[in-house]
């Protein structure tokens, strides 16, 4: 059946995009006219969707799970292989990005409990557009969609940006419990807070537990239920983090970036960063750099 199904780059195209193309940006009117509303079930292998639906309504088809039923104002993610299709009603617009699939690889590689929600298609309903986050998302849409067609300076840096926090937003607002606070998620808060100051000193996970005043197993507890990771991964996670920044976007020697960083040992700094990454510091800035130029 999945062999059946067309593969395509973005919707019926086969081939066009230009050979560093990693986005794509339409209102959703422009295409989905011409096809009468109807699009029919296909899959793209290489990337992922997003659309922000402003007005109108429709269905999603094609799953192997039965029709389902969407309205404006709302988001959905259709991730890399996952077939479908639309029926559109005649009066619906939006904005539709598609991305390339390795765009996601940043976002679960810092979070784990991303992935789950970046496994499946999503439909993520939104209270209103005026205010509140649903001004806040067709914000970020309409950005994404200016920012791609210009010629602006560091434009892809900016739409690598808004594309990341549409993700995270994404992923966030169609979580359990999302909107709700508990207990464990304000000593989530405030374990990211505590992190966020002192990261660079390599404080042990009792040191957290303490100022916040649970047990290091409680901490643990709430940190793998709340954010999908160990305090000791998340750490790990905030150190990572800083390095790659100043890998990328400074030219700080590497050895430089390690004592900034509160390793005492640079080979120490490059065995932690290897172990997260699979590559050195230094192979890391080379290519991602060339990456930013190319």
């Amino acid at each position: 059946m999945r062999r059946s199904i067309p593969n395509y780059r973005l919707y019926e195209e086969k081939s066009g995009e230009s050979s560093d193309f990693w986005l794509h940006c339409e209102t959703l009117s422009i295409r989905s006219a011409l096809h009468n509303w109807q699009i029919a079930v296909h899959r793209h292998s290489a990337l992922f969707q997003m659309f922000w639906l402003t007005q109108g309504e429709g269905k999603l088809v094609g799953e192997g799970r039965g029709d389902r039923s969407f309205s404006a104002p709302c988001a959905l993610f259709i991730p890399p292989g996952a077939a479908h299709g639309f029926h559109f009603a005649g009066d619906s617009e939006g904005i539709v990005a598609t991305v390339l699939a390795d765009r996601l690889s940043l976002p679960i590689a810092a979070d784990r409990a991303f992935s789950d929600f970046f496994s499946e298609t999503r439909i993520v309903p939104v209270d209103g557009i005026g205010t509140g986050e649903g001004a806040y998302i067709d914000h970020l849409f309409r950005r994404i969609y200016a920012e791609n067609g210009g010629v602006g300076m560091g434009r892809d840096l900016m739409l690598d940006a808004h594309v990341m926090e549409v993700l995270v937003w994404l992923a966030r607002t169609a979580a359990p419990g999302h909107g709700v606070a508990t207990r464990d998620s304000g000593r989530l808060q405030a374990l990211e807070t505590l992190i966020a100051a002192h990261f660079r000193e390599h404080r042990p996970v009792g040191f957290y537990a303490e100022r916040i005043g649970v047990s290091m197993a409680q901490l643990n507890r709430v940190a793998r239920q709340e954010a999908g990771a160990s305090v000791s991964q998340l750490l790990a996670r905030r150190l990572l983090d800083a390095a790659r920044r100043d890998l990328i976007f400074t030219p700080t020697p590497v050895q430089a970036i390690a004592y900034s960083l509160g390793f005492q040992d640079p080979a120490y700094f490059n065995r932690f960063f290897r172990r997260q990454t699979g590559t050195t510091p230094g192979a890391y800035r080379e290519t991602e750099r060339r990456r930013l130029v190319g």
